[in-house]
């Protein structure tokens, strides 16, 4: 009897210790969980919010390319919100309820400030600025001096042309920049060269003057 009282308190003794243990253990690991989180910058979470509320996303489909979304990225600033293209066709249905809450609210918020009509006045301003870049490349592009001066590049460059027409702006608003480009070698790589630039004045419908330096065509300039 005495022995199976004394196996009792020792099992019953050994469950103590197990579970004291066990707490100690779960406590530690717990403490140490704590001490291994990373910290919530909480200064750069407000500092997003504030700017989304500021400057908010209106985010569309991807699809095929579209020659003016290259234009809603640059008039998106004057609206004071962020347009933007969903590369892929997402078939995920959480990302696509975040991107049609996040427009509706973007919506919501742009036509308190612009008006309800607020799409139509952002697409209007699109065409607009599409309409006067394609007015300058086709001036650009059917001016006998830039034809010639096409030429006289192409006899020395050894072209495979493509010819690529790229519009800038300048400071003067009746001023554009037409870059013309194809492929050419730049520190022995080959990339699209800016062989020439023709000053195009919108008004009077004249190429102005050509510059000539040949430079990188990707980063000479920036919308």
């Amino acid at each position: 009897m005495k022995k199976n009282i004394v196996f009792v308190l020792a099992v019953a003794a050994a469950l103590v210790v197990g579970i004291v243990i066990g707490k100690t253990t779960f406590f530690d690991h717990s403490v140490s969980e704590e001490k291994n989180k990373t910290p919530v910058d909480t200064a750069m979470i407000n500092a997003e919010i504030k700017f989304e509320n500021k400057y908010p996303t209106y985010m569309i489909a991807g699809g095929r390319p579209d020659i003016k979304d290259r234009y809603r990225y640059i008039v998106d600033n004057w609206y004071n919100f962020r347009f933007s293209v969903n590369g892929t066709t997402c078939t995920d249905l959480n990302n696509q309820i975040i991107d049609i809450n996040r427009n509706n609210r973007t919506d919501s918020i742009l036509k308190k400030r612009i008006g309800k009509n607020w799409m139509e006045k952002f697409e209007k301003s699109v065409d607009s600025l599409y309409h006067i870049d394609s007015l300058a490349i086709h001036i650009a592009e059917n001016s006998e001096t830039v034809k010639n001066a096409i030429r006289e590049k192409a006899k020395t460059t050894n072209a495979k042309r493509y010819i690529d027409y790229k519009c800038y702006p300048t400071t003067n608003k009746n001023l554009k920049i037409v870059s013309v480009e194809w492929t050419g070698l730049i520190y022995k790589d080959s990339v699209m060269v800016s062989f020439l630039r023709a000053i195009v004045d919108i008004k009077s419908k004249k190429v102005k003057e050509i510059e000539k330096i040949e430079r990188d065509g990707i980063n000479s300039f920036y919308y």
